[in-house]
């Protein structure tokens, strides 16, 4: 049933997921069925086991698949596979440079908006929270790896959809909201990149002071130099893992 991939000419983690999507979508892999461990699939299928590892991550976030640390990995209920097939199609579609061109349009506005309109109060709060997450991420009081990931997804999270509500603009928070949501597995591949996360919490900081300096000038720059560093990051870690997968023919 699973083949090997060295026949087909695509990059070895393309081969896996297409050929693993194949069998759940035709119907000969059953939902709640479980999937072989890695290490056999990955002999199975003549690739590695990090190319395994990438392509259960696609196929978890494409929502065919649920991995269940300590458990196995199973094939999800037809029902609870279409909202996340839709969203992963929409994000797939879409490029990192796409997504990224919207953000630096629409998020760098809000920053000089915020350090026009945001009231002093909210902006000093802005600052705060930055320094508070910065010295808690910086002291890593974490029991697991997970949770230090949580914390830092949703402190972005809440650092830019603040500074989207101090810009005033209602229309901007919806749409600040909506790309939120899309850009989840963006913002938690960028958090693995190693010093990114603190790297980010830096600019975070530097953002918010220029907030208050209510320079917007200053504050639609340094957003915008935050937002190219967390896409460059992102573009030269998806680079290298190609090169990764194209080395494994």
């Amino acid at each position: 049933m699973f083949k090997s991939m060295n026949e087909e000419k695509k990059t070895f983690s393309k081969k896996v997921v297409d050929h693993i999507s194949d069998l759940i979508l035709s119907g000969q892999v059953k939902a709640g069925d479980k999937l072989p461990p890695e290490r056999e699939l990955a002999e199975r299928m003549e690739v590695s086991r990090p190319t395994i590892r990438e392509a259960f991550k696609i196929l978890s976030a494409m929502g065919l698949i649920i991995i269940k640390h300590g458990n196995g990995v199973f094939v999800t209920e037809e029902s609870e596979r279409r909202d996340n097939m839709a969203s992963f199609i929409f994000v797939q579609t879409d490029t990192i440079r796409d997504l990224f061109e919207v953000r630096k349009m629409l998020e760098t506005e809000s920053a000089a908006w915020a350090s026009k309109r945001g009231t002093t109060e909210f902006l000093v709060q802005i600052y705060l929270r930055c320094n508070e997450v910065f010295k808690i991420v910086s002291e890593n009081p974490f029991s697991s790896a997970e949770e230090k990931e949580k914390f830092l997804s949703d402190s972005d999270q809440q650092f830019h959809l603040m500074v989207s509500e101090a810009g005033g603009n209602e229309v901007s928070l919806r749409l600040m909201n909506s790309l939120i949501d899309i850009l989840y597995e963006h913002r938690m591949k960028s958090l693995k990149i190693p010093g990114r996360a603190l790297q980010s919490l830096r600019e975070h900081i530097m953002i918010a002071e220029a907030l208050l300096t209510r320079n917007p000038d200053m504050a639609r720059s340094k957003m915008y130099e935050h937002i190219s560093s967390v896409e460059n990051d992102l573009i030269l870690e998806v680079e290298e893992v190609e090169q990764d997968n194209t080395t494994e023919r």
